[in-house]
């Protein structure tokens, strides 16, 4: 972690109470907290009171209990890059999942993490898809090898760096970048889902202006299904092809990838 030259010990404590929160599948209470954090329940009552004031927490359907509100997403949501992507996204999104019967989603990196941040429904009575801000290792999941096949120099030693500090395994990373140059000589990756079987995830990467990195992924966890429109074979290029105009779209001019 990063030397902090200067301490401000409350903000510090309720961005730990965040990301305690956020490393966490099930809710909390103060005690879990407080044992988690290694700090003393009082203390962690008089933040979580103003978090969740704010906000930024939320008591589930046990009272006792506590999870993140969507309040981090929906700020992340508004600075302008997050929303022209977003804005950008969407009609493709659209297009791709009524062509494909398929859903659509769009993932971005958030530490050793991929998070969803736009998802549509396929039109089909059967497919599958996540929740929005669902997240994921990005050693395990597609849009995560796309992200980090397309990163940018800087980009990826920032993964690595999150990566490690996550607590990965050396041979898991190098896993990770062993596949790196076939997912780039492919433009894609097509591979068996590591969360549901019978799913296969394709996705492709999204550039901006500065055409320097992929800056998300949009992946199509696809469903054989008797109305899907397009067979398993033919989804790459189409998923492909939806991404590059939404690159296009955010200015990316079709220059090389570092």
């Amino acid at each position: 972690m990063t030397e902090i030259p200067y301490k401000a010990p409350a903000l510090e404590k309720g961005l730990d109470i965040l990301e305690s929160l956020a490393g966490v599948r099930v809710p909390q209470s103060i005690s879990d907290i407080a044992r988690n954090l290694g700090r003393s329940r009082s203390e962690i009552y008089r933040m979580v009171v103003v978090l969740e004031a704010r906000g930024y927490v939320e008591r589930t359907e046990d009272p006792e209990k506590l999870q993140l509100s969507n309040r981090l997403f929906e700020i992340g949501m508004r600075s302008p890059p997050k929303m022209n992507l977003h804005d950008a996204a969407l009609p493709e999104m659209s297009a791709l999942a009524s062509s494909m019967m398929q859903s659509i989603q769009l993932a971005v990196t958030s530490s050793d993490q991929i998070v969803v941040i736009a998802r549509t429904e396929s039109p089909d009575d059967v497919g599958f898809s996540v929740r929005l801000g669902h997240r994921r290792s990005i050693m395990k999941s597609a849009s995560g090898l796309v992200l980090f096949a397309f990163a940018s120099p800087l980009q990826k030693t920032k993964i690595l760096k999150d990566l490690k500090t996550g607590g990965a395994e050396a041979a898991d990373i190098n896993a990770l970048e062993a596949q790196t140059d076939e997912v780039r000589r492919l433009g894609f990756v097509c591979m068996p889902s590591r969360m549901v079987d019978g799913v296969t995830d394709i996705g492709a990467p999204i550039f901006d202006s500065a055409g320097t990195g992929a800056v998300a992924s949009l992946t199509v966890p696809f469903v054989v299904t008797r109305r899907a429109g397009v067979t398993v074979e033919e989804a790459p290029h189409l998923v492909s092809e939806a991404a590059l105009k939404i690159s296009a779209t955010l200015g990316y001019a079709g220059q090389g990838v570092a």
